[in-house]
């Protein structure tokens, strides 16, 4: 797993029943000159953790952790 992986992962286990945007995890999850260097960082890392089955994605586009 990557350290971009475990960020999101620490970010979400801290409210494990809300629902995130892709935006929200990518600002909220780093500090924010990393935020503002790539915005769209978290994109690669969702999309694996999601194939990896450990985070699920709603048709909405928000993602939360699978249960």
């Amino acid at each position: 797993m990557t350290h971009e992986e475990n960020i999101i992962l620490q970010f979400m286990r801290a409210n494990p029943e809300s629902l995130f945007s892709r935006k929200e995890i990518g600002r909220k999850a780093v500090k924010r000159t990393v935020f503002n260097e790539n915005p769209r960082w978290a994109e690669v890392p969702l999309a694996s953790l999601t194939g990896q089955g450990l985070v699920e994605v709603d048709d909405s586009g928000y993602y939360k952790l699978k249960k």
